[in-house]
């Protein structure tokens, strides 16, 4: 049975859960909280190794949440069954160890019934550890989406930065669960193919560090991402796909290179030797494809009779633009 509340949002929040019983209902209160609150909180058990089933019991029994237990599948197979159940007209997905900001459902959701062109909305995230931090709502306006600095980059740091409308989620496909770490990143650009979206500086979302967040296998991270850059880039058009992949594998190298780095040092000091050897390989790939789609791009303008982009090209001019901004 779904668990609704009285006087509330057309919102599902979708809480994914694994191994972050300490987290999880405080990311649940700051769901419940929010004003109004959301129609329903769906939490998907992806089979958690620890007491999370028992720590939510309460809620449960109060008709507060909705709780699925599945076979462990990941975090997208997770959000894709958290969706299925949804009886809301938007999804909001909140990872188990973060928090939502107070007020910030309102104002997105104000945005979705204002914009019924919009597929997606989303705000800022701020990172913390230890206490929850406090952060004023702000009135920054908003602001329509521009897609190709997510295809350089992802833009957001967390699904829980964004509200999306169900039927648009529904219509690109979901979360690829094959895509680990970056699903989001995927989904989000499929969504941008079809859609507007809109933005704007506010708080959204505070996000936990902690010593067992997924993020922290970078050497993972680069190479999911390096998948779903390649996915996106090889429909393009030539012109754009060598410009595109020359851009997002500069990004990729500068943002996880130096983090990889570091990972490569950690293991080798305590001899962890199989992560130290991901980590090696991923830095090297990094490096390798970086160099190989510089010497694509320089290929593909040698053919064209020139050396460089002119800088008349608005494309170049707006991937100069964001490579310097990011």
């Amino acid at each position: 049975m779904i668990a609704r509340h009285a006087a509330t949002a057309p919102v599902s929040v979708i809480i994914p859960a694994y191994g972050h019983a300490d987290y999880i209902v405080a990311s649940i209160e700051s769901a419940l909280q929010q004003d109004p609150p959301p129609r329903e909180v769906i939490v998907i058990d992806d089979s958690s190794p620890d007491d999370t089933a028992a720590r939510l019991a309460p809620m449960i029994a109060a008709g507060r949440i909705t709780y699925h237990r599945q076979l462990n599948a990941g975090m997208a197979s997770a959000r894709n069954v958290g969706a299925r159940m949804a009886t809301s007209d938007y999804l909001y997905f909140l990872d188990d160890d973060d928090l939502m900001f107070a007020g910030a459902l309102q104002w997105m959701v104000r945005e979705l019934e204002t914009r019924p062109d919009v597929a997606m909305v989303s705000g800022d995230m701020v990172v913390f550890e230890g206490s929850p931090p406090v952060a004023q709502m702000t009135t920054a306006p908003m602001q329509d989406v521009d897609p190709l600095p997510f295809m350089i980059f992802n833009q957001l740091g967390s699904p829980g930065q964004v509200l999306l409308r169900r039927d648009a989620f529904n219509a690109v496909g979901a979360f690829d669960p094959t895509i680990w770490g970056v699903d989001d990143w995927d989904l989000w650009l499929r969504l941008l193919e079809r859609y507007p979206a809109r933005v704007a500086r506010r708080p959204v979302l505070a996000y936990r560090l902690h010593a067992h967040n997924a993020s922290r296998d970078v050497a993972r991270m680069y190479e999911s991402s390096l998948r779903v850059a390649r996915q996106h880039a090889g429909s393009l058009p030539l012109e754009r796909r060598t410009v595109l992949r020359r851009y997002t594998y500069m990004r990729l190298r500068r943002y996880h290179a130096p983090r990889i780095s570091v990972m490569l040092h950690k293991a080798a000091t305590r001899g962890d030797w199989r992560q130290a050897g991901a980590a090696a390989r991923a830095w090297t790939l990094a490096w390798a494809n970086e160099g190989a789609a510089y010497v694509a791009l320089k290929l593909h303008l040698v053919r064209r009779g020139r050396w460089s982009m002119p800088a008349e090209e608005p494309l170049s001019q707006l991937i100069a633009q964001h490579c310097g901004r990011l």
